[in-house]
């Protein structure tokens, strides 16, 4: 089985090569024993996503990088965003590629360990707020916990990082949420979920990890998503080539 996480950005001239080959090593660590996955960046696109404009800009790459990916025979496609960017145009594109957002992955596990659950996330929240909304889980959504980080500064001090976490937690805990989704993945990239938990007394849903599980749980089962829902743009339908 063939996994790709991909970052809708070039974080590799950001941040560095040694970043993506991190978050690559955490992602095989936590993948079943046959599963082939690699993480790659994109060569434009934003270098970070922190607000609606962004999330947006980061679509058109990943449009672009998606028939390679499907002649490389890659069998799913994590979108390397909590927010979701282009999943949705994704699936109506692809072919054979299975498409997994990790904030909607994140989200609904998050309604099955408990009743309610809140997002710890960095400024902007108005794409995460849209995204509760368009996944119908407003009425398990309790709010979203600020951390005044920027994403690219999230690693800067891991452990001023975890305590604002947990401020942000804890604040939502004590509003009823009953479980607590990361809502950034380079939060998700940190290794602090379970020590989140222990703090704020609830589990603590890491997007990465549930994405992960989540394609491969739904590569193994044949599954795609349904035609109904995302049927082939009626423009591309009888075009070869580009999806673009």
């Amino acid at each position: 089985m063939q996994i790709r996480y991909v970052i809708p950005g070039p974080m590799s001239d950001t941040v560095g090569n040694a970043e993506v080959a991190r978050r690559e090593d955490l992602l095989r660590s936590w993948a079943a024993p046959d599963v082939e996955l690699r993480v790659q960046d994109l060569p434009t696109g934003p270098a970070s996503i922190e607000s609606i404009y962004e999330e947006q800009l980061a679509v058109p790459p990943l449009v672009d990088a998606l028939p390679g990916l499907e002649a490389e025979g890659v069998d799913a496609l994590i979108v390397g965003c909590f927010d979701d960017p282009g999943v949705d145009a994704l699936r109506e594109l692809a072919r054979r590629t299975l498409v997994v957002g990790p904030g909607a992955a994140a989200m609904h596990v998050a309604s099955v360990l408990g009743g309610s659950f809140g997002i710890v996330t960095v400024p902007s929240p108005t794409a995460t707020r849209k995204l509760v909304l368009t996944e119908r889980l407003d009425t398990r959504f309790v709010d979203v916990g600020l951390v005044d980080i920027p994403v690219l500064g999230l690693r800067d001090d891991v452990e001023a990082t975890f305590e604002a976490m947990s401020d942000a937690g804890q604040a939502l805990v004590a509003r009823g949420a009953e479980v607590i989704v990361l809502g950034c993945m380079s939060m998700a990239f940190l290794e602090i979920d379970h020590e989140l938990g222990a703090r704020t007394g609830v589990p603590v849903v890491n997007p990465a990890k549930v994405a992960l599980g989540v394609a491969e749980l739904l590569v193994r089962a044949g599954q795609m998503p349904s035609r109904a829902t995302f049927p082939p743009p009626p423009k591309l339908t009888n075009r070869a080539g580009s999806a673009r």
